[in-house]
């Protein structure tokens, strides 16, 4: 297995803690646990970033692996300042973009992985 895969494995299983800690954090609990959340928010970012990093010595395509860069660097600036955006009776919407953003890099570190292979067959 190399170590793109291993890494997209350790993305999916912290997305799935990722979701789970964000849900008590809704409902009002676990609140003692939001640096445990922001570390591995942190390693979810630097997995795609050592993925796209990966991909991008591999030849992928620069558009892909510099969107995957980006993309982490937005993940990681939300989830930092998230706390301080639109305080109040609309945090909510702050909340939800955050975990829109954050499942959005699923999709991003999967197609930098795929490659090549999830692209169309010119013929």
């Amino acid at each position: 297995m190399s170590v793109s895969r291993i890494l997209l494995v350790f993305m999916r299983a912290a997305m799935a803690v990722q979701v789970i800690l964000g849900i008590g954090f809704w409902t009002g609990h676990w609140a003692n646990l939001v640096n445990v959340h922001m570390a591995i928010g942190t390693l979810f970012v630097v997995a795609l970033w050592v993925i796209a990093g990966i991909a991008a010595a591999q030849e992928r395509p620069v558009g892909l692996v510099a969107f995957g860069f980006v993309w982490g660097v937005v993940v990681l600036a939300l989830g930092m300042m998230q706390q301080r955006i639109l305080i109040g009776d609309l945090h909510w919407m702050i909340r939800v973009l955050h975990l829109v953003v954050g499942i959005a890099a699923m999709p991003i570190a999967e197609r930098l992985v795929a490659g090549r292979a999830a692209e169309p067959v010119r013929v």
